[in-house]
Formats: structure tokens, sequence, C-alpha cells
């Protein structure tokens, strides 16, 4: 991107420096800029990344955008009113002058492994950029965008907290396909209730033109009902009447099959992570593949070839054949009853150790018990709790039948429990979010158990 682009995008001045000078990355860290770079301070709640502009070119930046004026002359520097919107403008100005197509991806759960497998989809046809980690916020997504060179494809994971997060969103990215994997309750606590969750979602379709694409799992309660006449709404599911639907589903401890029937023939597919949650990630991958014109026998093999992200539900194989399942990266309803059914799944002692999904407000107590209640539910051997608010797991499974529980007050007691009670062959999931420190827990019985 040219400086004289920035500054057309911008709305900037520039104040010194070449506007003919093509910058070749852009980085809000300072510890990150190297030359050739533009470094853009973002003024956060704990830093104003404007006191590290000399730290910036001290590493190498070339040119930096700044809302306050700054005494160099040897480097690109343009002035703007507000550095945050000026990184947003520059990213929309890109998406809008260059030749490529944006999917967007949302959802309550999902957003990250769905995007992955679009991608893996996608990078059959296309050359394709992707969000990386975590990058699928306001400053995320618009340094995610900043990154495009030649790519043909940019897949886009869309975050939000609040309402009107999405709407920004969609309206820096313009998707021409958005997909919207589930509603559920991440972010309850914020929003107050899934209809407000759901409001919230939908407003991926803000930067969206007439006639494009929507594609919405039918199987979810809440997406079944959306319409949009300027749109084209496409549904994917295995209990709805989809247009991509999959049938004869088949679950097994390490991966997925199923059957599509598309335009009067019937395909195999078959996914190489277990649970019924990424059967629904694929055919919302399937799905976009097929809007993008990429034949179903090139989505297929881009499924087959899906890897999942680590630390989002990794398999670690243990010695005397046990086996742990870490989702510890985070947790909500939804992603902790998916986890579930993975583990349900398994023919050998199947053992949760689930810890307390934070941020769900005045519906933790609630949507606790019915996690506790899944668990009996599915038929775990055993159940451990650990945390506050996982008291309410362990009571409501106890209330439903499940005989072996134990409650832990703290990860060490965890720790011991595994350590002092594991049997050869069992299978243990461990599931919460992150704040719960589990990650710390997995460590510990690796080290045991390798």
């Amino acid at each position: 991107m040219k400086v004289s682009e920035i500054v057309i995008a911008t709305g900037g001045k520039l104040i010194s420096g070449d506007e003919t000078m093509e910058i070749t990355g852009f980085s809000q860290d300072s510890r990150q800029a190297e030359v050739g770079m533009m470094y853009i301070p973002i003024i956060g709640e704990r830093y104003d990344g404007h006191d590290f502009i000399e730290s910036a070119f001290t590493n190498g930046a070339s040119a930096i955008i700044t809302d306050r004026l700054i005494e160099d002359d040897k480097h690109v520097v343009i002035l703007v009113d507000n550095t945050l919107k000026a990184l947003q403008k520059m990213a929309h100005y890109l998406r809008k002058h260059r030749k490529v197509k944006v999917v967007g991806i949302t959802g309550s759960v999902g957003k990250t492994s769905t995007r992955d497998m679009v991608y893996s989809v996608v990078k059959q046809q296309y050359k394709t950029l992707k969000t990386e980690g975590n990058y699928n916020n306001n400053i995320g997504l618009p340094l995610t965008i900043l990154r495009l060179k030649d790519e043909e494809v940019m897949i886009l994971e869309m975050g939000m907290n609040h309402l009107n997060e999405m709407e920004e969103l969609s309206r820096i990215a313009c998707p021409d396909i958005s997909a919207i994997t589930n509603v559920g309750t991440a972010h309850i606590g914020e929003l107050g209730s899934r209809e407000n969750i759901l409001k919230a979602k939908l407003e991926i379709v803000a930067g969206m033109s007439d006639g494009s694409t929507l594609v919405i799992n039918g199987d979810n309660d809440m997406l079944s009902t959306v319409r949009f006449d300027n749109f084209k709404v496409v549904k994917v599911g295995v209990d709805c009447a989809a247009v991509f639907k999959a049938e004869k589903v088949i679950l097994m401890d390490d991966h997925s099959e199923f059957t599509i029937n598309y335009n009067g023939k019937v395909y195999q597919v078959v996914v190489p992570v277990p649970g019924n949650h990424f059967v629904l990630n694929a055919l919302v991958a399937i799905a976009i593949g097929i809007n993008l014109e990429i034949p179903m026998e090139k989505c297929i093999q881009g499924i087959s070839q899906f890897e999942l992200t680590k630390k989002r539900m990794d398999v670690i194989e243990l010695k005397n054949n046990i086996t742990l399942i870490d989702g510890t990266y985070n947790a909500s309803e939804d992603s902790m009853k998916s986890s579930i059914d993975v583990l349900a799944t398994y023919s050998r002692r199947k053992i949760a150790v689930l810890a307390d999904m934070l941020e769900l407000g005045e519906f933790s107590e609630q949507l606790h018990r019915s996690v506790g209640k899944y668990v009996a539910e599915k038929q775990i051997d055993v159940l451990v709790a650990v945390g506050r608010e996982a008291k309410f797991m362990s009571d409501s499974a106890a209330l439903s039948g499940m005989a072996e529980i134990y409650y832990c007050n703290n990860n060490q007691e965890v720790v011991n429990y595994l350590k002092n009670n594991l049997q050869n062959d069992d299978v243990v999931l461990l599931k919460g979010s992150n704040g719960m420190k589990l990650k710390d827990v997995v460590t510990k019985i690796e080290e045991k158990f390798s």
C-alpha cells in the first residue's frame, strides 16, 4: 500500500517522507516494527502507543501515523485525527481497492475451527489469507486485512462481546459471503439474552451488498428463523431441511463421516477430527466453497486435509493408553456440550474435568447446571468439577443420577486426583475458561504419564 493511498484512505496529512513509498507491512507493536513497515500507535486502557514511537523507529519502522505532531524528518509521518479509526479506514480502503473476495465468519462458538476448515477448502483453488490467532476484533481484523498481498480470498474471523461491534467489523471488511455458525450463550452476561446475541451476530450483514450470501446453521434454534429478502440465505444442517445437509453421519472417536447429496450426486465426506460440531463446520466450509465456485471434489479434499488449531481440542496420547482431550482454551455452554459429545464417542472409561465458564453474569448458575445435567445424560463415567461456579455442575449431575462425582477447590486438587486415580485406557476431557488455567493441569498430567 503506497503512502499516497494511506493519506487518501485516512484523510490525514503527510508531514514528512515520500508519498510514493510502498509500505510493506503494518504493526501496532513497536517491537515488531521493521524496515519498510508502518507503526500504528493505538491508545489503549493502560498504554498509549505514541509513547513507543521512538522505539518503533529504533527497531526499523519506516513510517508512522500519529494523532499529534512529532519532530521527525527521516521517516514517513502522517498526521491523523484518531489512529484507531485511521487503521480501520486503511483496511477498508485496501479491501475496496483490491480484487479480493472476503468471507466473514462469526458464531457463539466454533469461529476459529470453522475459519480454519473454510481456509482448508478455499486454498484448494485460490491464494488465501486468513485471520491468525485471535485477531478478530476492531484492531485485529483491520491488521489482518492489511496483510493482503496478492491473495484472491480473505477468510476473516469476526468476534464481538457487545451490540454494534459486529456492525463495525462488517463495514470495515464488507464480506461477499458471511457465515454464522451458531447462536449460543457465550457473552450472554454482557448481552443479556440469546435474542440479543442473535441480533449482534446478524450485524455481520451490515457491510454486505445486496445479493451477497449468508450461510447459517439451520439446526440452531435461533438461526433457523432467519430470513432476508436482499441476501441469499444458504442453510446447512444435519437435522433440518438444508441446501447442504449431512446424512448417514458416523461419529468415531478420532474422526467423523457423512454423505451429502449435491446436484443429484451423493458424496462421501471424511472429517479428520471427532465431534458432531465439526460435521456442521464442514458443511459451512463446503457451502462457502461451492459459492466460490470450487468443485465439490476439491471441497471434500480440503475437509480431509483440515488441521485443528492448537489448544482447541488437542488429543494427547499418553502411556498406558491414556488419552487427554485438551479443551482448555475457552468454554461456553455450547462448546462444553460439544466437547462432552466428543468424549461420549469413546468406548473406554470417560472422565470429564470441567472448570468454571466465566463471564456469564446472572445466567451462570443456570448454564453450569445445564452442563452438569448434560454430563449425566451422556453417561460420562466420572465428573471432576473445579471452581466456584462448577459446584453447580456437580450438584446438577448428582441430581440427574450421576454416581461418581468429585468436586475440587483448585487445580492442584485436580492434579492430585488424576495422578492417584487414572487407570489404563482412560479418556480424560479437560475443559474450562482460559482464566481457570486448566492448561496447567494438562501439563502436569503429561509430565506424569509421558
